[in-house]
């Protein structure tokens, strides 16, 4: 993570890295607590259905006097299987971070995804790593959680190695919203594909975010006043390419807003993907800084234009919604 990104990273939550070796130790670059109550997942986009599982483990702890935690994995298992795979990432590392922090949790326990972990069955994971190393009281899960050597343990055998292996565990049941949503990561990746950036919020409990260092592009914007900070997506999931109401937290935490078009630039024949936006009232240099912008609501689809002047008025047309929203709200 680049320097001067200070407002965006997590500064109270205990981060402690853990990795497995060949011999089925356990690696930890901090010192772990003892009795601990976790939970567990991959936890990509963290929405509200994966915030009521972390919220029973912050119950469970404060019922026993324990720390409460959450257990990740980095990469996403998903990355690790499929390395030619479609961007579908919701999150980095850093931002699951901060919004473990902000529920309260007390530590987070980075278990690194590699051939080690991955070899091992259901039943060498839950004594191994969750009772041994990690000497767990208790597991909170969601109902779709898998553990083990190719996905080979579920929810209720995670119950079973916890009778057997002296740690509780509450299982959640899939989770909906008052509008009958499913609260679930692939539901999120599916109204950003469908550019309902509004639907993708109500899941995840707040905006979908992009954080990436600004980059140097053409500079063509600067051309019709439309300066942009360029960001590439990563392995981010791609939303619909488009135009959409933007905010963006620069690295001293000030949030701006603006409009952000989201694709390939066909008009200028830019063929590589960036996320870049326009600031209201910014006109500072912040090349290499490290940025979030979180999209609010979509305008229009990304288009093609005849000229620069049609493509510049289009432009005016996307600020002019955009500063509308914000007079609005």
């Amino acid at each position: 993570m680049k320097s001067s990104v200070t407002a965006l990273l997590p500064r109270s939550i205990k981060i402690v890295t853990l990795g497995v070796d060949a011999s089925h130790g356990l690696h930890a670059d901090a010192p772990l607590p003892i009795g601990a109550s976790a939970a567990i997942g991959s936890f990509d986009g963290v929405h509200l259905g994966h915030q009521h599982v972390i919220e029973s483990a912050i119950a469970a702890a404060k019922r026993r006097g324990v720390p409460s935690a959450v257990i990740c994995f980095d990469p996403h298992p998903q990355s690790f299987f499929h390395k030619d795979g479609k961007p579908f990432r919701l999150m980095q590392l850093s931002q699951q971070l901060r919004v473990f922090e902000a529920l309260g949790v007390d530590y987070a326990f980075v278990l690194r995804f590699d051939a080690n972990l991955s070899a091992l069955t259901a039943e060498d994971f839950a004594r191994l790593i969750l009772r041994d190393h990690l000497k767990l009281s208790h597991v909170s899960a969601g109902f779709d959680f898998q553990f083990g050597k190719r996905g080979g343990g579920h929810a209720k055998d995670l119950v079973a190695l916890g009778e057997m292996l002296d740690f509780t565990t509450d299982i959640l049941p899939c989770q909906t919203d008052t509008k009958g949503h499913k609260l679930s990561s692939s539901a999120v990746r599916d109204a950003l594909l469908a550019g309902d950036a509004k639907l993708a919020a109500e899941i995840l409990g707040r905006p979908q975010a992009y954080l990436g260092e600004v980059i140097h592009g053409a500079k063509q914007g600067r051309t019709i006043d439309f300066p942009t900070l360029n960001i590439t997506l990563g392995d981010y999931q791609r939303p619909r390419y488009g135009v959409y109401i933007t905010q963006t937290t620069l690295p001293d935490g000030r949030v701006i807003n603006g409009v952000s078009n989201i694709g390939v630039r066909p008009t200028v024949g830019g063929g590589i993907e960036l996320l870049e936006t326009y600031l209201f009232n910014f006109s500072e240099e912040i090349y290499g800084q490290v940025v979030e912008t979180a999209l609010l609501d979509f305008i229009r689809p990304e288009a093609k234009f005849d000229s620069f002047d049609e493509m510049q008025q289009e432009i005016q047309n996307d600020a002019a919604k955009a500063r509308a929203y914000f007079q609005n709200t």
